[in-house]
């Protein structure tokens, strides 16, 4: 299991997750943060992204509130 940081971003401030979590892959990381920015959502966001650094500290992805929005198809 390798640990990811899920650092939060509001604007131009970046906010460190002080504490690693440990997950299979770099995906199941995602789909874990996908689902925190649905609770995220369900207060103020304003332009709150998720990026998702390594255990060096590297982003590797950034999920945005869009991401965790329900997709409507017409």
């Amino acid at each position: 299991m390798a640990a990811f940081y899920l650092n939060l971003r509001n604007g131009a401030r970046l906010i460190r997750d002080p504490e690693p979590y440990y997950f299979a892959t770099a995906q199941a990381a995602r789909d874990a943060t996908v689902k925190a920015m649905r609770r995220i959502m369900r207060g103020d966001v304003g332009d709150k992204t998720i990026e998702i650094a390594d255990e060096t500290g590297h982003a590797i992805a950034v999920v945005h509130r869009y991401d965790a929005m329900p997709v409507r198809y017409p």
